[in-house]
């Protein structure tokens, strides 16, 4: 398992208030769409790998990036996340990518006759 959930463990002690972290003066895609309801409602979920919420935001929380550059604050740890930490991932991707839905398909063109 590449992912340890030990962290996990502690969160008998403290309550999804006591967990959320203050995001007031960061500047990225993740601090503007996780809300105390949803890091309570997502906190005690972990992939088949082990990744959990507080894995997927560490490294926005660690980063309140940069006033004028809007950073996306949160990293998937492996491909189930993205269905595990759909209310997170799905909002963010669509505010990063300028509206682009989770009912949207990414078109590909591989004839390079259409390249410019």
């Amino acid at each position: 398992m590449p992912f340890s959930s030990t962290h996990n463990k502690h969160k008998l002690k403290f309550s999804p208030e006591e967990e959320f972290p203050d995001l007031s003066k960061h500047n990225n895609h993740m601090a503007k769409v996780l809300t105390p309801a949803l890091y309570q409602r997502l906190r005690d979920k972990e992939t088949p790998s082990g990744f959990t919420l507080d894995d997927a935001i560490q490294t926005g929380v660690d980063n309140p990036g940069h006033p004028f550059i809007m950073t996306v604050g949160c990293v998937a740890g492996d491909e189930e996340s993205y269905e595990v930490f759909k209310d997170l991932f799905d909002p963010v991707i669509q505010d990063r990518h300028g509206g682009y839905k989770p009912s949207d398909k990414h078109r590909t063109d591989l004839n390079h006759q259409n390249l410019k």
